[in-house]
């Protein structure tokens, strides 16, 4: 299929934040609330069971890179009760527009903690760093708001040339307390993950593509990052169908571009 790269410019999906754009905003194009829960609900089913499946069945190849000069590995990072294979899909459209290899950070959510799983994105990363030079790193849900605890408060930063977050719960979700210990804390609104986060500015370039009828991420605005460079919200797409998102994959890509 072809891969939806909507203008920069296109009101349906980007908002320039202010610390990049003096313009006013143009107003956005919105799908009616019913017809956008009723398709979001049928695409997070979609989701799910393709996630399942590619827990189980053998995944195909990724394709060829493409390499665009002087842009770097990217490292993908999987949510909560999620696996790397479901990252394949985007980190397929990422090789077809320049992104030269990608790798897959692969963590057991169900009993690791967030320390844990910081380390962890940082063994994938850091040695892509020193022989390749700051990479890029996309995190979706609780893989985003690991990567970004990494890069801002462990350090990460010097590895990194870019970061996108999916969905991640970066204000946390009013959610939380139906999330098994020990990542709980992370997901609470005014808990020290959230705080943690969210003092300071962010020390890499950042872009923040989330979903507006987020189920997950409650309110879905907690989704968003203060100090991002770029946002996009995408339409009639949920939290974990973002992963199969044509229009997803085409902010991520925008972002990682030279």
């Amino acid at each position: 299929p072809t891969l939806f790269a909507p203008s920069r410019h296109d009101p349906r999906y980007v908002r320039r934040l202010p610390c990049i754009s003096r313009n006013a905003m143009s107003p956005r194009r919105t799908v009616r609330a019913p017809v956008a829960v009723a398709v979001v609900a049928a695409r997070e089913a979609v989701a799910v069971a393709r996630s399942a499946a590619l827990a189980v069945l053998p995944p195909g190849p990724l394709p060829r890179a493409a390499p665009v000069g002087g842009r770097p590995p990217a490292v993908l990072v999987h949510g909560y009760l999620g696996n790397a294979h479901q990252l394949r899909p985007l980190a397929a459209s990422l090789l077809r527009h320049g992104t030269p290899a990608c790798a897959f950070v692969e963590y057991p959510s169900l009993v690791a903690t967030i320390p844990a799983i910081v380390d962890t994105i940082g063994a994938v990363a850091e040695p892509l760093a020193r022989v390749h030079g700051p990479v890029d790193v996309i995190g979706h849900s609780l893989g985003a708001l690991c990567a970004r605890l990494w890069i801002k408060r462990y350090g990460g930063a010097a590895s990194v040339r870019r970061f996108v977050s999916l969905g991640g719960p970066h204000g946390g979700t009013a959610l939380y307390r139906l999330v098994p210990s020990p990542v709980r804390g992370a997901m609470r609104p005014d808990g020290p993950w959230a705080q943690a986060l969210n003092d300071g500015d962010e020390p890499v370039p950042t872009t923040v593509v989330r979903a507006r009828w987020d189920h997950q991420v409650l309110p879905p605005a907690r989704a968003a990052i203060a100090g991002a460079h770029e946002e996009t919200i995408v339409e009639a797409w949920g939290h974990n169908a973002l992963l199969w998102s044509p229009e997803a994959h085409a902010a991520v890509v925008r972002a990682l571009a030279p």
